[in-house]
């Protein structure tokens, strides 16, 4: 298996670049207080779909040929990869079939369908959403387009951890979330190769650990039962692309319980102001477990993006109140 290299994330910086604005990347004085490192905050709930995925999708939606784009494409996602899908398509003028789980918020689907992708709902979680879009790319000819195992889409979403480098060269650690891992191998991959030295921390929810799982086994594992509040990081299983890269580029994966994101999605927005989903909590709460080994040091927590369904906001605003 070829893993991609930084060649590919700097081709990918390019190619995106007309599509894909930079987002900031912000100091927290009060969350650089209560943790004891130098937080920043890479906010990519303020880009065009309030997520990371457009990165990767519009990557790969550029290097597809005029033959496949004619035949469209299908992709399979919770919320997030659907909409930056969804977008890609638009702006290429390509047609996008999008499965998305039952567990997805309404909201996102109909922003999908906005951005004109047909939207089909299938399934608890991504791998089911994902057996349905395979079995629609087998009966149309449609090309499916990856949530995370795909070089172009890790190249794609590679490029925040060249924005990092960018705007803070001096950065001692960075803390990405991990669903499949496409985020964590690409922001390891760019980062470790401009600096070796800088620490690359993947976190994950301990209710959906695919590849804690799999760093432990060798190997790729099928894991039964998952869920958490951070539900645009549950996965059954990593791809063995990820795993390769996160082996490689990866310091440590840290496993965050339920609890700790849903205070640090609060936290985020009463200390912050910034509507933070669970994905991207989980990089504050990460670092909130790791404070002794990071005090003083430049760390950067990649916020994934900001959306959140309506009834998990309320309970959090009640919890909060309360």
């Amino acid at each position: 298996m070829k893993l991609p290299v930084l060649t590919d994330v700097l081709d990918a910086a390019r190619t995106i670049a007309p599509y894909v604005g930079v987002t900031p990347l912000e100091y927290s004085p009060a969350l650089s207080r209560q943790t004891g490192a130098e937080v920043y905050l890479k906010l990519e709930m303020l880009r065009e779909t309030r997520a990371f995925k457009i990165r990767g999708a519009c990557n790969f939606m550029a290097h597809l040929s005029a033959e496949q784009r004619q035949r469209g494409v299908v992709a399979a996602s919770g919320g997030s990869h659907a909409q930056g899908v969804a977008f890609a398509a638009r702006r290429f003028g390509v047609k996008a079939t999008i499965v998305m789980t039952e567990r997805s918020p309404a909201n996102l689907r109909q922003i999908c369908r906005d951005y004109g992708a047909e939207v089909i709902v299938a399934g608890q979680v991504y791998e089911d959403a994902g057996e349905r879009a395979a079995a629609i790319a087998a009966a149309t000819g449609a090309v499916t387009v990856h949530s995370f195992d795909d070089p172009l889409i890790v190249a794609g979403q590679g490029t925040i951890g060249l924005e990092i480098l960018q705007a803070l060269p001096e950065v001692d650690a960075i803390i990405a979330p991990v669903g499949g891992g496409g985020l964590l191998g690409g922001v390891g991959l760019a980062a470790k190769s401009v600096n070796p030295a800088i620490r690359v921390i993947g976190v994950e929810p301990a209710g959906a650990a695919s590849m804690t799982a799999a760093l432990v086994a060798g190997r790729p594992v099928r894991l039964e039962n998952v869920g958490s509040v951070a539900d645009k990081l549950v996965t059954r299983s990593t791809g063995a692309l990820n795993l390769a890269l996160a082996q490689k580029y990866c310091d440590e994966v840290v496993l965050v319980e339920e609890g700790a994101i849903r205070q640090a999605m609060r936290d985020l927005l009463g200390v912050a102001n910034l509507l933070a989903e669970g994905a991207a909590a989980s990089a504050l709460a990460a670092l909130r477990l790791r404070t002794a080994e990071l005090a003083g040091k430049r760390v950067a927590l990649i916020l994934t993006g900001g959306n959140i369904d309506a009834g998990v906001l309320a309970s959090l605003l009640g919890e909060a109140i309360g």
